[in-house]
């Protein structure tokens, strides 16, 4: 038998196994994000990191969506290069258009690779982090929706930042700056839940920065998060207000 003949039937046979599966639904939120990132200084090479996200649903501030602690401690590899590990804490709330049944929380252990990179008057950051998950699971307990231990997964994320100095584009404001920044997450392992999905989701922004001091800074714009949540079958587009402080301290 020719190999046309062999592959005919699996052709056929892919578009009925496609249309078997059950459909995504896909809902679109506003949130924002109050993000503070500062890093302590403690001599030449060490530094502790804390980073604190006050994520809100809708834009008046007033209801929950995320809390994101990730504390942590880097180490400068000399050109600018970081290499940071820590733990983060993540509780998400009841919140949006598909709402999880309850709260839940996350654990998790992380490691980062950052580096510096310049394409003339444009300065570019790349980081890859490795996350091991330990999320909340929801179970039906007693007839009703409840957090019930654990479920763990790993996750590879990488992003890139592009920035550029006011006064490069012709704007005469020597601490401005504009700033934009795209994030890919991967599931790496531990599908439980999550259907054997490899996306996890992506996140497209940009902002305008001022930079009070050399060590002191601040962003705000905008930030398009495409969530593809595996259990629920649920495309979940955020679209977020984003505003940053960022802050240094300590010797160097």
């Amino acid at each position: 038998m020719s190999i046309a003949r062999r592959l005919l039937p699996l052709l056929l046979a892919a578009p009925l196994g496609a249309q078997t599966a059950p459909a995504r639904r896909s809902v679109s939120n506003e949130v924002a994000w109050l993000q503070y990132f500062g890093e302590h200084r403690l001599d030449a090479k060490w530094s502790l990191n804390l980073e604190a996200q006050f994520r809100r649903s809708g834009l008046d501030l007033r209801a929950p969506q995320q809390l994101l602690l990730r504390p942590g401690v880097l180490y400068q590899l000399g050109g600018g290069a970081l290499l940071g590990a820590g733990y983060a804490y993540a509780g998400t709330s009841v919140y949006g258009d598909a709402p999880s049944a309850v709260p839940f929380p996350e654990h998790r252990a992380w490691q980062m690779l950052q580096f510096p990179g310049r394409t003339g008057a444009v300065a570019w950051s790349h980081r890859l982090r490795t996350e091991q998950r330990w999320v909340g699971r929801i179970r039906t307990v007693d007839g009703a929706p409840a957090h019930d231990g654990y479920v763990f997964r790993s996750r590879g994320r990488a992003m890139t930042r592009a920035t550029v100095d006011a006064p490069a584009l012709g704007v005469a404001l020597p601490k401005a700056y504009l700033t934009s920044w795209g994030e890919l997450l991967i599931n790496a392992g531990g599908f439980e839940g999550s259907q054997g999905q490899i996306f996890d989701q992506s996140r497209l922004a940009a902002q305008v920065g001022w930079r009070f001091t050399p060590r002191l800074r601040a962003e705000a714009g905008y930030m398009q998060q495409f969530v593809q949540r595996g259990g629920s079958r649920v495309n979940e587009n955020n679209h977020a207000l984003i505003v940053s402080l960022f802050a240094v301290t300590g010797a160097r």
